[in-house]
């Protein structure tokens, strides 16, 4: 997730260059300088896809100009190279829908955590070897030690790519490439990066082990408590009623529990971040000492399906009856690819071509550009930069035909028995990755608004506290709130439904239970500090009492203790606030800050202060009630607009035409540069955000 992620890149694995007759180091200096100045990223592809083409022939011969030194090519051989490309990706075959045909030239994923997904079956079942685009992408021949090195790289994808594994029937196999330890180390880096704070130390979770060894001896000495063991193997596991098919897989405790977690995090993220659900695990893991029992004897059955549930290394799953030992052999063929890492942004990015070309005789055929080309966004590559986003839709790559010339590869070994492929179909209504246009684009910036209110955090927090209400809910409910026309029809609503995980007809926000009082946090008010000291205004009425904000919010809306003593109790709520705002003159660039620091920031005035919602609102109306109106009169403090103009707040931040690209594990907004206000740019709103924890997702904006 570092900065260079982001940007992608495109790599050219292999070029080859007929007739030029040039010096090879010169050639591939000015070939460099050509392709970098070109358009290498097909159009319309999700940002976070990663596309390999095998090999791409060069679309109009004799027209790039080689011999001479240039900065771009020319445009009708670009414009030539990016319908080739759009061509190409058009027809590309998914791996993680089905089969690719033996003569697939092409083959797409739409992120991150649906590559990972098809490499981990593709290395289970025996074929990874076998696809030429495993060989391009990862060039070592131990693709079962890449799969492990490639999830703990990327822990953030690895609910996701469990989550396909487990829609197409193979959890098994897959998890068996991962020891127990390895599964132990995986677990805590996916609770650290989405932000399950007692799951992310793996000390904590070895110490519960250990005690629960612990427990074990005392019992077997018969010194121990034995009704203490009796509740432990009891325990069921947290997740047993949201991820019953945990069980049922025959799994170590380690690799059960990366399941169970990974699952939960992609079915119930609310209750999986919630905090009795981490304490439960470790719990869980450390408790069972029965269990431990079991699986030790278990293990001492000298069976190869007892090794793979007892945590053997990848290799024994691989060298199972020698049938990776030939394939072990197989290496890319001489000057068949060229590796391309595409950036998400056209053009500008400097391809690396690895291969200086070579310079062959005959100029009548048309130079051959032999390549794979690989497009990747906000993560780490596959290379040596951030690696694609995924899809999302819970497929995997099932077993394809060997390509030609590539050596027959064994069949996998009983231990990991070969199912019928089955290609799973999505869910309706989510065909992740196709761009969606919505008309309300600017709705996206609002999750800059909910972090900058440190309401929820991002990656440089994860493990910050956030609102206990789904971030795709809290923006629906505030984009409705600061919307003049929410226009009901537009497919915005109907994607952020879809990334909440709302079932059809169920309301944005439900299961949330918003606090009874509100009381603005004292750094809300920093924004609205002004050298002169502010009127607010408090009232009691339906036994609250309630201080409004001259700015149009209320600061304070608690029960009232008392009417008599209503104003002792005002003058004891605001006090936090008074020492909170008032400016220190030594700390302050402005140089009209020069009240006394023993001076009140404000003055309270009994007055008529309206209630923020009706007597028969719920609690969730009544919060949005005191929600809205603060998070209006800050972005309208933000972006300089005149307070009472909500026409101006709608057309400035949200009102923007955009293309969605979502995925799994990625949303993508594409808008155009010349629209984007400077207001909005000034005030960091369109900052890009990347992996945000509570949501599970990365956020990127991308402008044209």
């Amino acid at each position: 997730m570092s900065e260079g992620a982001r940007v992608g890149r495109t790599v050219i694995g292999k070029l080859r260059l007929h007739g030029a007759e040039l010096e090879p180091l010169s050639a591939r200096l000015r070939l460099e300088s050509l392709l970098s100045g070109a358009h290498l990223v097909p159009l319309g592809l999700p940002p976070s896809a990663t596309v390999c083409i095998r090999r791409l022939m060069d679309p109009k011969p004799g027209v790039l100009p080689v011999r001479r030194h240039s900065l771009r090519p020319p445009a009708a051989w670009d414009e030539a190279l990016a319908s080739t490309l759009e061509a190409q990706v058009a027809r590309a075959a998914r791996p993680a829908r089905g089969a690719v045909p033996p003569g697939a030239e092409a083959v797409l994923f739409a992120d991150p955590a649906e590559l990972l997904a098809c490499l981990a079956s593709d290395v289970a079942r025996g074929s990874a070897l076998a696809h030429w685009w495993w060989r391009g992408l990862f060039p070592s021949v131990d693709l079962a030690r890449t799969v492990v090195a490639e999830w703990l790289r990327q822990p953030e994808y690895v609910p996701a790519a469990l989550e396909t594994t487990v829609l197409r029937r193979e959890a098994r196999p897959v998890l068996a490439l991962f020891t127990e330890e390895e599964a132990h180390t995986l677990l805590a880096q996916v609770a650290r990066v989405h932000g399950l704070p007692a799951l992310a130390s793996a000390r904590q979770a070895a110490e519960g082990a250990a005690t629960g060894s612990k427990a074990e001896a005392l019992d077997a000495g018969g010194s121990g408590p034995v009704m203490a063991e009796v509740e432990a193997s009891a325990l069921a596991a947290p997740w047993e009623p949201r991820v019953p098919e945990v069980r049922t897989l025959g799994l170590g405790r380690a690799r059960q529990a990366l399941l169970g977690v990974a699952l939960m995090l992609r079915r119930a993220p609310v209750e999986a971040r919630s905090p009795s659900f981490a304490p439960a695990v470790v719990a869980w893991r450390a408790g069972p000492a029965e269990a431990r029992r079991e699986e030790r004897a278990r293990a001492r059955v000298a069976s190869p399906a007892s090794a793979l549930e007892t945590g053997s290394t990848p290799m024994d799953v691989r060298g199972a009856g020698g049938s990776m030992g030939a394939a072990s052999e197989v290496s890319p063929a001489r000057g068949e690819k060229l590796e391309v890492r595409a950036s998400p942004h056209r053009g500008n990015v400097a391809p690396n071509v690895s291969g200086g070309p070579s310079e062959e005789a005959g100029s009548g055929a048309p130079p051959p550009i032999e390549a794979v080309v690989a497009r990747s966004s906000p993560v780490p590559s596959l290379v040596d930069a951030p690696a694609p986003a995924n899809d999302g839709a819970a497929d995997t790559v099932r077993g394809t035909a060997p390509d030609e010339g590539t050596p027959a590869v064994s069949p996998p070994s009983p231990a990991m028995p070969d199912s019928p492929p089955r290609v799973f179909e999505p869910p309706p209504g989510r065909a992740w990755g196709l761009p969606i246009s919505t008309g309300l684009g600017g709705l996206f910036y609002l999750v800059n608004l909910g972090l900058f209110l440190e309401l929820y955090g991002d990656f440089s927090r994860p493990m910050h506290p956030h609102l206990p209400l789904p971030l795709w809910d809290f923006v629906t409910l505030l984009g409705r709130g600061l919307l003049v026309d929410p226009r009901p029809s537009d497919p915005v609503w109907k994607v952020l439904a879809l990334l909440s995980g709302r079932k059809p007809g169920e309301a944005p926000g439900q299961g949330f239970e918003p606090p009874d009082a509100w009381r603005v946090p004292e750094e809300w008010l920093l924004a609205f500090r002004t050298p002169e000291a502010s009127e607010w205004t408090w009232a009691v009425g339906e036994d609250r009492l309630r201080i409004r904000h001259p700015a149009g919010f209320l600061v304070l809306d608690v029960p009232c203790e008392s009417d008599s003593e209503a104003e002792v109790q005002v003058r004891r709520e605001t006090e936090p606030y008074a020492r909170a705002l008032v400016p220190d003159p030594r700390k302050s660039a402005r140089s009209d800050i020069t009240r006394d620091a023993t001076a009140s920031p404000f003055t309270l005035a009994r007055g008529e202060v309206t209630a923020p919602a009706g007597p028969e609102a719920s609690l969730l109306e009544r919060w949005l009630g005191w929600l809205v109106p603060y998070c209006r009169a800050r972005l309208v403090r933000a972006l300089g607009l005149p307070p009472d103009d909500a026409l101006a707040l709608e057309a400035t931040l949200l009102t923007h035409e955009a293309r969605l690209h979502v995925t799994e594990t990625h949303v993508d907004v594409v808008l155009a540069l010349s629209q984007l206000p400077l207001e909005v740019r000034v005030a960091g709103l369109d900052r890009d955000v990347g992996w945000l924890p509570s949501a599970g997702r990365h956020l990127s904006f991308h402008f044209e």
